[in-house]
């Protein structure tokens, strides 16, 4: 490359040129960097910087790393972890443009003043190598900062998905279990012939007890159902309540639409919404109605009990359980109540869609 008389000019295009070069070898590579629009953006941005420090040095311009480096390459590091770039790839990245900087300011310098050339090409070199590292640096410290929270986030997001289980598995069945005896000592000391036998209901929630225990210890998740929805609500309702309330379940749709995650999901939420009802609403009517479409699903869990007071209606531990466990269906639950007015629950999450029909127009 020769040198004109305008130094301005001679950086433009020497800058210009080792920049088509560093996009070359990346496509020829296959690095990510180059090959996402989005993520070239600040790659070539970096790398004109670092070349035109390392040209302004070789041509004689007094240049320090600019101050905001550091920072902008340790944000630039949060991002490529947000954008999911592994760090292989951009240390492969700045190994390259190390190369293409060296070749060109091999081929400047052979354009110098003989009595200049080694001075100025090592000054340069010695710029390339501090202005590479700094942001290799401060690009791995964001990057680190940033696995090290999405660690956090899914250490938090692990701890509350286990205590909605233990919540809705143990607490539950225990529930259950200890609803079964009092009705056992309820029915005998009122001479009551029970329709079901109590203290079988009884152990077997204590098994589902011992059942999840187990695999959760071992790391495994229970698959709970062995039957279809509307047989393990009826098999629920039967054994948590004392029939005072009649509960009445209706499933529309094709159940085999709903993947065996979120299946077991809404029957948790269900058996959740059930429990509150027998505990607490004194109802003498509830009905379950579960709507399966090809690409959502809706529900309903409503009594005609004695409603929630307007300041418990933000649930406790059981309603946020259930919240959660929908929102991680990526959908959304809603709770309905008045004093004496009864209690309504509704929840709605998306499906991989069928047939692409909008849901509005259902």
């Amino acid at each position: 490359m020769g040198l004109s008389a305008d130094p301005a000019t001679d950086r433009t295009r020497l800058v210009d040129t080792a920049v088509a070069r560093y996009a070359d070898g990346l496509r020829e590579a296959g690095n990510p960097l180059v090959l996402r629009p989005e993520l070239w953006v600040s790659c070539e941005k970096q790398a004109r910087q670092i070349l035109g420090e390392c040209v302004d040095t070789l041509l004689g311009v007094p240049v320090q790393v600019a101050a905001e480096a550091e920072l902008v390459s340790m944000a630039l590091g949060v991002q490529r972890s947000d954008d999911h770039v592994p760090p292989i790839d951009s240390v492969h990245a700045a190994r390259l443009l190390f190369d293409v900087a060296v070749g060109t300011m091999t081929e400047t310098a052979a354009r110098l003043p003989a009595d200049l050339v080694l001075s100025r090409f090592l000054t340069a070199v010695r710029m390339l190598h501090e202005a590479i590292f700094t942001r290799v640096s401060a690009a791995a410290i964001g990057y680190e900062s940033a696995t090290l929270r999405d660690v956090g986030q899914a250490s938090t997001a692990r701890r509350h998905r286990i205590a909605r289980d233990l919540h809705d598995h143990v607490g539950s069945s225990i529930s259950l279990a200890l609803r079964c005896l009092d009705l056992y000592a309820l029915e005998q000391a009122n001479g009551v012939t029970a329709p079901r036998d109590r203290l079988a209901d009884a152990r077997q929630a204590l098994r589902d007890v011992f059942g999840f225990t187990r695999s959760m210890v071992s790391g495994l998740r229970v698959n709970e159902l062995h039957d279809g929805l509307k047989e393990e609500i009826d098999a629920y309702s039967a054994a948590a309540s004392d029939r005072p309330a009649e509960v009445r379940c209706r499933i529309d749709g094709d159940e085999s639409w709903l993947p065996e995650q979120a299946r077991q999901e809404l029957f948790l939420v269900i058996r959740e919404a059930l429990r509150n009802a027998f505990a607490h609403a004194r109802a003498e009517h509830i009905d379950i109605l579960v709507s399966v479409f090809p690409d959502a699903v809706h529900a309903t869990v409503a009594d005609d009990g004695v409603g929630l007071p307007p300041l418990l209606d933000g649930g406790g531990t059981g309603l946020t359980a259930m919240r959660q466990r929908v929102a991680a269906l990526g959908g959304t639950l809603e709770l309905i109540s008045e004093p004496g007015q009864g209690t309504r629950i509704g929840l709605r999450f998306p499906l991989a869609s069928g047939d692409g029909a909008e849901e509005g127009g259902r």
